[in-house]
């Protein structure tokens, strides 16, 4: 919870993002016509429809479609329109229940459970391993009750939609808290986008819902729950990209930062053509710039957003917004930060600065006193920020486990 409460004025700038309006337009412009990493130069006509959130047992999420296209001009324009679904506030729901083994000499193992906002994971007993995890949101289920003569359900068995015979059966120590489980997972299942749509491309990877390395994310649930500060890391398809990865010896070749600007997502990264821009988050969905990258996972900034935390982070936004983009020689051998304070104020070489996109996610964790001021933001490359850098230790906070954000839909 954020430490701070109190005046009107406070709480709104607890909860947004400020943005200098002109520089926030001009950002989100560049950002459209960005062709270096885009490959677009068209603009997105958002048509923005307010739902208001009064019933406080409810929130709002979108649901993006394109809706239509013009080949009048050279830019392509597109049409867009929003969908909305209100989703239920579900509680979640921990414990231990009897997980059903696919080997018959086994029969039934204890198992920790949880469901929350319509994931359902379930972890080895004695080491507390994660062993499954079943994303209603990514990939479409059907729950199927088990009742004994007298019509008490007794067990009950989440299964797969689609070209898979995988079953998942599980059963409480009492009937009692069978039920309580079936009604939660039905609530939640009921809530989910693949109960509304018929989602099915997991099917094709074998025991996907085992967790080897990533667990998967659907973009909507990520415009649901990104928050400030999240990263978001990129692996493109383009030659160049290969060869940077090449050079760097990492899975990423791209990185940006998340903001929550009026309840939006946005990308806030810098880019060869634009600069430091912003991009909505359901322009790049509409527009499918993610099939432009093998793949693309979210980290959460796990943190206290506090009131110092937003304003912190506004200051920044605002005071390097428009900046140019670069990555030159000497740049890459800058191994210290020039510190800036009474003695050394900030001056024209400072205003005048430009930046790569990790340099900008450094210098905006720097800001934020996450990393250490001494090392040069220029040291830090896109896989700097990814879970296999054991070596980025995060002061006064942490990043998540990377999650693999599924763009079936």
């Amino acid at each position: 919870m954020d430490s701070i409460t109190g005046h009107e004025t406070q709480q709104q700038s607890k909860n947004n993002i400020n943005c200098n309006e002109k520089l926030f337009q001009q950002a989100i412009m560049n950002s459209y016509h960005e062709k270096e990493y885009r490959q677009s130069i068209s603009i997105t006509q958002n048509q923005n429809q307010k739902v208001s959130d009064e019933n406080n047992n409810s929130h709002v999420s979108l649901i993006l479609y394109p809706v239509q296209t013009s080949d009048n001009n050279n830019d392509e324009i597109y049409n867009t329109s929003l969908t909305t679904i209100v989703r239920n506030r579900i509680e979640p729901c921990f414990g231990v229940l009897l997980k059903k083994s696919p080997h018959w000499v086994q029969g039934y193992q204890e198992r920790q459970c949880s469901i929350i906002n319509r994931v359902f994971r379930y972890y080895s007993k004695e080491q507390q391993q994660l062993e499954g995890v079943l994303n209603f949101d990514v990939q479409s289920y059907q729950l199927i009750e088990i009742q004994d003569k007298y019509g008490t359900i007794i067990e009950f068995i989440i299964k797969p939609v689609g070209n898979i015979e995988k079953v998942f059966q599980f059963k409480g120590y009492q009937n009692d808290e069978t039920k309580k489980w079936f009604n939660i997972i039905k609530l939640h299942l009921h809530d989910s986008l693949g109960f509304l749509n018929s989602l099915t491309s997991l099917c094709k990877y074998q025991r996907y819902w085992r967790v080897s390395y990533h667990e998967r994310i659907s973009a909507q649930q990520l415009e649901e729950e990104g928050n400030d500060g999240d990263i978001i890391l990129f692996r493109g398809k383009d030659f160049n990209c290969y060869l940077q990865r090449a050079f760097t010896q990492d899975d990423f070749d791209h990185v940006g930062l998340l903001l929550k600007i009026e309840n939006e997502l946005f990308i806030f990264e810098a880019l060869p053509s634009s600069g430091v821009a912003l991009c909505r988050w359901s322009t790049f969905n509409i527009r499918k710039w993610y099939s432009m990258y093998e793949k693309i996972v979210y980290r959460k900034l796990q943190t206290n957003r506090s009131f110092d935390f937003k304003v912190q982070l506004s200051d920044f936004v605002n005071e390097n917004l428009g900046k140019k983009y670069s990555c030159t020689p000497s740049k890459l051998l800058t191994q210290k930060s020039v510190i800036f304070n009474k003695e050394h104020p900030k001056n024209e070489e400072y205003k005048n600065r430009t930046y790569f996109c990790s340099e900008l996610v450094a210098k905006c964790y720097k800001s934020l006193g996450y990393l250490p001021n001494l090392i040069s933001s220029t040291q830090y490359w896109p896989g700097s920020f990814s879970q296999k850098n054991t070596k980025l230790q995060l002061e006064q906070a942490s990043l998540s486990d990377e999650f693999l954000i599924d763009f079936c839909m």
